[in-house]
């Protein structure tokens, strides 16, 4: 799977990076009774870089068939897929269960957080997608041609909705509430957010938009966040503030589409 790391307005959306985890081994669809190990690794490269070239880290579980997911905090969440195996029917073993959190800011070597374990295998044809309220509907696993409801990987009608720690109850007096925004913006443009947050910020309140993706075979295709530079921000009340920001410049930056604020 892939994902394009979000992109920052405060460089005016120059700076491109590109993040690719876990796959099948080669050719594994070839000898898929011998349920190969995933690779472990992820590869990381700034695309727009004079001499771009690969980062290579390692996650902690191996992951074939993993759905990666933008989060509003601006991390990855890699979810769903197996440790052994490839795409097919009955071509897996060893869901990876436990999703793990991509942080793209922290150092080297210290960028993945092993999240708590689902209890429900999603393997081949399972999908992920971030809600508006920051959840991430998690649903589908289907090994077989056809509804099967035996077996260790039977077809999955169960849906479920992840919840990462920016929705912990510890966070709460952290955590923004967006009161008003406009119902749509124009390129190039500054427009006003008004957020409620129970204790005061250190600096400027971040504000991003996100993407409406639709999510297939392990790739969300559209999937973008841009974080948007701040204009100004002012208290406007008791733990009210108004935020002025400048939408993105074109549609190559941000496709004329809907988007989730945060």
């Amino acid at each position: 799977s892939s994902v394009l790391l979000p992109l920052q307005g405060s460089d005016g959306y120059s700076t491109v990076e590109v993040l690719v985890c876990g796959g099948a081994e080669y050719g594994a669809f070839l000898y898929p009774a011998a349920y190969p190990p995933a690779s472990q690794t992820c590869g990381r490269i700034t695309v727009t870089s004079s001499s771009p070239a690969w980062e290579m880290e390692t996650m902690p579980f191996r992951r074939a068939m993993g759905d990666m997911v933008l989060l509003p905090s601006g991390n990855v969440l890699i979810i769903n897929g197996a440790q052994n195996g490839c795409q097919g029917w009955g071509n897996a073993i060893n869901a990876a269960l436990n999703p793990v959190l991509y942080e793209p800011g922290a150092a080297s070597g210290q960028r993945f957080v092993t999240q708590t374990a689902t209890t429900i295998a999603r393997v081949y044809h399972s999908t992920a997608n971030l809600l508006p309220d920051g959840r991430v509907l998690v649903a589908g696993s289907n090994t077989h041609q056809f509804y099967t409801f035996t077996g260790d990987f039977p077809t999955e009608l169960r849906v479920e909705a992840f919840s990462p720690d920016y929705l912990s109850s510890a966070n709460d007096d952290i955590r923004p509430n967006i009161l008003t925004t406009p119902a749509s913006i124009a390129y190039g443009s500054n427009f006003v957010v008004t957020v409620s947050v129970n204790t005061a910020p250190k600096g400027d309140l971040v504000i991003s938009l996100i993407s409406s993706p639709f999510t297939t075979h392990s790739y969300a295709q559209g999937q973008r966040l841009l974080v948007l530079p701040v204009v100004s921000q002012t208290v406007t009340g008791t733990n009210t503030y108004s935020i002025t920001v400048t939408s993105p410049p074109s549609g190559t930056v941000a496709p004329p589409s809907y988007y989730m604020l945060f």
